[in-house]
């Protein structure tokens, strides 16, 4: 919930800034997986996950696939940095390399869906008209 975010804090000094990544809990809730748009500092029970060439809608893709660790992992079967090291990831392929184009088309249809299916519950429970 609310990106795993717990509290904000002041402090800059002496800590790890990370920002549009990946981060994945490894204990707690563990397997949680979220999109990080924005600069955030996590605690040692969460591993962030950056590649330089993913842009936001990859990185949807990915968090959703990177959820299914759930069912793998739980509070008395942690995730580690080794394991996560283990972990094989399938992700969509053209051409023996990563279709990068279907997982962002992907996402954002999704993203379509879900903004239609909310746009319809307001208009039949309100009875509004939206332009």
């Amino acid at each position: 919930m609310n990106n795993g975010v717990d509290s904000f804090i002041g402090n800059t000094e002496d800590i790890r800034i990370f920002k549009n990544c990946l981060s994945l809990a490894n204990s707690g809730s563990v397997g949680s997986c979220f999109y990080e748009p924005f600069e955030f500092v996590a605690s040692d029970h969460i591993t962030h996950l950056k590649n330089e060439r993913f842009n936001g809608y990859h990185y949807l893709f990915i968090a959703t696939i990177l959820n299914r660790l759930k069912e793998k992992y739980n509070f008395n079967r942690e995730i580690s940095d080794k394991r996560i090291g283990k972990e094989k990831v399938i992700l969509p392929q053209k051409s023996n390399n990563i279709d990068y184009d279907f997982c962002e088309s992907n996402i954002k249809s999704k993203i379509v869906q879900k903004y239609n299916g909310y746009i319809s519950y307001c208009k039949d429970k309100y009875r509004v008209g939206i332009a």
